[in-house]
C-alpha cells in the first residue's frame, strides 16, 4: 500500500511560514537580551557588595585586636586595681577619681565590644546578600544558556525554510535592499544617529548584534545611540522604557519606533514616514515604511542627567 503524497508548500505559504518563526524568533531574541540586561545589574550589583565587604572584613580583624587587647589589660589590672585604690588613694577625692578611672576603661572596652558586634552584623548581612546575588547570576547564567540553545535551533528551521524557499542563498530579493537612500538632512545629535544607522543599510541581520558586521533592531540603535555618548540598553522594551513617549506628528528623524504590543521591534525614524531598521534574520538592515509593522509607540531619546 503506497502512502498518500504531501503536496510541497506554496512559495507563499512558504513565506508566510519563513514570517511566522522570523517574528517568533525575533520575540525570542529579545527576551534574551532582557535577561542579559538583568544578568548585568545583578554582575554590577555584585561588584558593589564586594568592594563594600572588603572594607568590613578589615575593620572586624582591627576591631578583634582591640577588643583583645583590652581584655589582656583589663585581665592583668583587674587583680591589683581594688588594692592599689585602697593603698595608694590619699584622699577621698583620689579614690573617686580611680573609680571613675575604672569605670571610663570598662565603658571603653564595652564600645569596643559593642562596635565589634555591629560591624560583624553589618558583614554577615552584606555576605548573605553577595550570596544570594551570586546564586542568582548563576541561575541567570544558566537561563541564558537554554534561551541561546533555543535560538539557534529556531535558527536552524529558518536556514532550512528560507534555502527551500530562496534558494542556497536563503534569501529573497528585494528592491529595497538595492535601492540607494539619501540620508536625510537632521540637524544636531540625532544627524550622528541617522547618519551611522545609514551607513548600515545592507549589512545582515544578526541575533546579538551590534556591530559591525552585523545588528540585529535593538543592537542597531544601541550602537547608532553610542555614537553621541548615550548608553541604552540592547533590548526593545528597555529602549523604550528610556525614552520619552511623543505621538506620531512629534516625530522627527533619530526618534524611535517601537513595534508590536510586546515591543519586540525597534526602529529609527528617518522622516518621511520611513524608517531605518534591522527587519529579522536572513534580512539586511534596510529602509521601510513605517507602516509597514504594528506600530506600538514612538519615542525620544534624551541624555540622562549628569
Amino acid at each position: 500500500m503506497t502512502g498518500v503524497a504531501h503536496a510541497e508548500p506554496s512559495s507563499a505559504e512558504l513565506d508566510r511560514q519563513i514570517r511566522t518563526k522570523s517574528d517568533q524568533l525575533e520575540v525570542v531574541v529579545e527576551k534574551y537580551h532582557d535577561l542579559r540586561e538583568d544578568l548585568k545589574t545583578t554582575a554590577a550589583q555584585t561588584g558593589v557588595l564586594q568592594r563594600q565587604i572588603e572594607p568590613l572584613k578589615e575593620q572586624i580583624a582591627q576591631r578583634r585586636d582591640a577588643v583583645g587587647r583590652l581584655a589582656a589589660a583589663g585581665y592583668r589590672s583587674s587583680r591589683t586595681m581594688s588594692l592599689s585604690l585602697l593603698l595608694d588613694a590619699g584622699t577621698t577625692r583620689d579614690v573617686v577619681d580611680r573609680l571613675l578611672l575604672m569605670k571610663s576603661f570598662t565603658q571603653h572596652q564595652q564600645r569596643e565590644i559593642d562596635a565589634l558586634a555591629l560591624t560583624s552584623e553589618r558583614y554577615a548581612t552584606a555576605q548573605r546578600t553577595l550570596d544570594a546575588l551570586l546564586a542568582q547570576g548563576r541561575g541567570q547564567q544558566k537561563q541564558l544558556g537554554q534561551e541561546r540553545a533555543g535560538i539557534e535551533a529556531k535558527i536552524e528551521e529558518l536556514k532550512a525554510l528560507r534555502a527551500k524557499a530562496y534558494g542556497p542563498t536563503g534569501r529573497a530579493t528585494r528592491s529595497a535592499d538595492r535601492q540607494q537612500v539619501a540620508v536625510p538632512r537632521v540637524k544636531g545629535a540625532s544627524e550622528k544617529v541617522v547618519r551611522f544607522a545609514m551607513d548600515q543599510v545592507g549589512k545582515d541581520y544578526k541575533w546579538g548584534g551590534e556591530g559591525p558586521g552585523g545588528f540585529d533592531c535593538s543592537g542597531l540603535v544601541a550602537a547608532a545611540f553610542r555614537r553621541i555618548g548615550i548608553d541604552l540598553p540592547h533590548q526593545s522594551g528597555r529602549q523604550q522604557q528610556r525614552s520619552r513617549g511623543i505621538s506620531r506628528g512629534q516625530l522627527v528623524p533619530g526618534d524611535l519606533i517601537f513595534f508590536y504590543r510586546d515591543l519586540h521591534h525597534v526602529g529609527i525614524y528617518l522622516g518621511g514616514n520611513r524608517m531605518v531598521h534591522a527587519p529579522q534574520f536572513g534580512e539586511r538592515v534596510r529602509v521601510d515604511p513605517i507602516d509597514s509593522l504594528p506600530i506600538h509607540s514612538f519615542g525620544r531619546v534624551v541624555a540622562p542627567p549628569t
